[in-house]
């Protein structure tokens, strides 16, 4: 009887991967946005580390359209082996999710989460000829121009579309949307003049607010960024707003737990790297780690959240 039982149960247990042999050939790391912009930023750095580290390399593979959609419902259909991974980030993973009417995947069928890290405050950036030099005189101007200024972001649906969406609400304006495809293309319009603000990451805007291009408002997150303490938050003059992006990488649904973990665990020691966290900073990331069972519940209160918000705002998409 125990031989047989070892004789049934003897393919399942061959046919589970090895953790020491992954990875054994390249992996495709899928960048749902534009080359330039945070996200592909933070694939850049992570797929060159986890090359440095296995000896086998991460293929970046920038899969614009529908604000991340293409790009992720790629992933989402790809075997579940650990060759095909998505840079993630609340764009995808959260707010497609309640903003299309029939999203092309769902979170919990769809993702193995692997781990956070970054996140990424917004930034509330004009062009410099833009008569205002703070956040209640952006109001103000906006409040006698309606319609008037516009602003661009990562596609409809996106993040930053979100963040300027809300703010819009909140602030009693109202603004005009014009969708791209990355950040990075949207950041040349502005310099040219062409839109008039935008939500922006702060490593994407930074050399241009230094060169005195651009001009930087006020800040996403809830309290003022280290590295520019000068810059106050958008809370300070609009109690409550909050803009921050968060990047992370998922596996397509049943990857195997034990390649997940070494993924994770691998991701975590590089992201802790002292020239990662530079690197990081030096483009207005910071650097943050999940476990996979964390990043779950980070995406989980993602999904609630922007669901609630989308409500409210009454977006919609087909």
């Amino acid at each position: 009887m125990t031989l047989l039982v070892a004789i049934l149960f003897a393919p399942a247990v061959l046919a589970q991967p090895n953790a020491g042999n992954y990875p054994e050939k390249p992996i495709r790391l899928v960048v749902p946005f534009a080359a330039g912009g945070a996200l592909d930023v933070v694939g850049r750095i992570l797929g060159q580390k986890l090359t440095e580290s296995w000896g086998r390399q991460i293929l970046i593979d920038n899969r614009l359209g529908a604000a991340g959609n293409i790009g992720a419902e790629f992933v989402a259909r790809a075997p579940s082996d650990g060759y095909t991974l998505l840079m993630s980030s609340v764009t995808t993973q959260a707010i497609s999710m309640s903003l299309l009417s029939r999203p092309p995947y769902d979170f919990a069928r769809d993702y193995a989460p692997v781990t956070m890290a970054a996140s990424a405050p917004l930034a509330l950036t004009t062009h410099a000829t833009l008569p205002a030099r703070s956040v209640k005189e952006f109001i103000a101007l906006a409040k006698a121009r309606p319609g008037e200024l516009n602003y661009f972001s990562s596609g409809t649906g996106s993040g930053t579309h979100l963040a300027a969406e809300i703010f819009d609400q909140m602030a009693g304006i109202k603004t005009l949307h014009v969708p791209y495809k990355g950040g990075a293309q949207g950041v040349s319009d502005l310099l040219s003049g062409q839109l008039q603000f935008a939500f922006s990451t702060i490593g994407l805007a930074l050399p241009h607010v230094q060169s005195g291009r651009l001009r930087m408002l006020g800040v996403g997150s809830t309290k003022r960024y280290a590295r520019l303490p000068d810059l106050p938050t958008v809370a300070e003059s609009v109690k409550g707003y909050e803009a921050e992006q968060w990047y992370g990488v998922v596996a397509p649904a049943n990857t195997p737990p034990v390649i997940v973990n070494k993924l994770a665990g691998e991701i975590k020691a590089i992201v802790a790297q002292l020239d990662v966290r530079e690197r990081f900073y030096s483009q207005g990331i910071e650097p943050a780690s999940a476990t996979p069972a964390e990043f779950a519940g980070v995406i989980k209160a993602n999904v609630e959240k922007y669901s609630r918000i989308i409500k409210q705002l009454g977006l919609r998409q087909d």
